[in-house]
């Protein structure tokens, strides 16, 4: 028996049409939705208290179950936390299998590193490849000679630029910067006001995404002044150092938006040195929105401090990512995106309590 636990559609597409499928798509399922830019999964969501890697294990053929292989996971980095959890993700789901032995680089975010990491994975004899790249077009030597070589190849949560691997595993990064933002100039802001923006690392897939939604967004929006789109690392430290810097030139700031949760918790911390106390924050002095469930962010959204968010689980990625590998390793056929925006749960106030972990440290990922 095989547990999908990811929508496929069973055909293939090339890679324009995934960057239809996850651009005009997510803006199709906004629109379709109703509102400003909304979107809600038109499925039950999944019971999320019970997500864990065995629930997105295969049952090995008795073909793989007869041979011993070897995956390689190249990490762009370990520099946030949500990539620590994917790899521990992938390493909890590849250890479902004893015949799999699972090998992992970390480029520290350099692409050159990643190119020799991705060199010396296929050297050791990898029968597959998980990739989560630095750049959108680090990868793209080694996916050319992995197609060659009918090596199957996992790109995860950041795209390239190449078609040449087998599926692409992510969440909807279009719909996700599209809520988000949205959610802060329309709901919270009524159209009015002024703004700053913390974006992700420049160049990575899913920055690239997001900042491409967030100008979209923000044309709709005349009267919403930006006065900063500062990019940071994803990191707590980025968040603190681009707002200690934006608040001294705009103490009158409506609203912030953080692309990432881990940054969103240094923002905080930025606004509480500069002044700002926690009532005021949750009175919308400024208003404050993110992307992530990194466990930390969560807690402000149940005190109310942050008002939005919606999942974007590395945890998930990884053991999805795995089971992908597998099914691709067993023969089967996959679609050329695995999209995991069921899992993307919309949180407020309201029903943070469901996804935060109050037992747990900041840095915490559960799914």
């Amino acid at each position: 028996m095989v547990k999908n636990h990811f929508h496929a559609s069973g055909r293939r597409v090339k890679r324009r049409d995934v960057l239809q499928l996850i651009g005009a798509g997510g803006a199709a399922l906004a629109a379709a939705s109703g509102g400003r830019g909304r979107w809600s999964a038109a499925a039950a969501e999944p019971d999320f208290a019970t997500l864990d890697a065995k629930s997105f294990y295969v049952e090995p053929s008795s073909e793989f179950a007869g041979q011993q292989w070897t995956i390689g996971f190249s990490n762009a980095s370990e520099t946030n936390t949500w990539r620590t959890a994917l790899r521990e993700a992938i390493e909890a789901g590849a250890g479902l299998y004893p015949n799999v032995e699972l090998l992992i680089t970390d480029a520290n975010d350099s692409p050159a590193k990643q190119v020799a990491d991705l060199e010396d994975l296929l050297a050791k004899g990898s029968h597959g490849l998980i990739i989560g790249a630095a750049t959108t077009d680090v990868a793209n030597p080694i996916l050319e000679r992995a197609q060659q070589d009918n090596i199957p190849v996992i790109i995860v949560d950041r795209l390239v630029t190449s078609d040449k691997y087998t599926t692409f595993v992510t969440s909807n990064n279009n719909v996700m910067a599209t809520n988000c933002l949205t959610y802060l100039c329309n709901d919270l802001l009524k159209g009015k006001g002024k703004i700053a923006v913390v974006e992700g690392i420049p160049g990575s897939g899913p920055a690239v995404e997001r900042n491409a939604a967030y100008d979209v967004v923000l044309k709709d929006f005349p009267e919403i002044e930006v006065v900063a789109r500062q990019a940071g690392d994803w990191s707590r430290a980025s968040g603190q150092r681009v707002i200690e810097n934006v608040i001294v030139a705009n103490p009158d700031l409506n609203g912030i938006h953080f692309d990432g949760g881990e940054m969103a918790l240094g923002g905080i911390q930025a606004l509480r040195a500069a002044g700002f106390s926690d009532d005021d924050m949750k009175n919308g002095q400024p208003f404050l929105t993110g992307m992530d469930n990194y466990n930390g962010w969560l807690g402000a959204i149940e005190q109310g401090i942050g008002k939005f968010t919606m999942l974007h689980p590395p945890r998930i990625h990884g053991w999805v990512s795995v089971q992908t590998l597998v099914q691709a390793l067993m023969g089967q056929e996959l679609p050329k995106l695995t999209s995991l925006a069921e899992y993307q749960a919309q949180v407020m106030p309201d029903n943070a309590a469901t996804f935060y972990k109050s037992d747990q440290p900041d840095d915490y990922w559960a799914l």
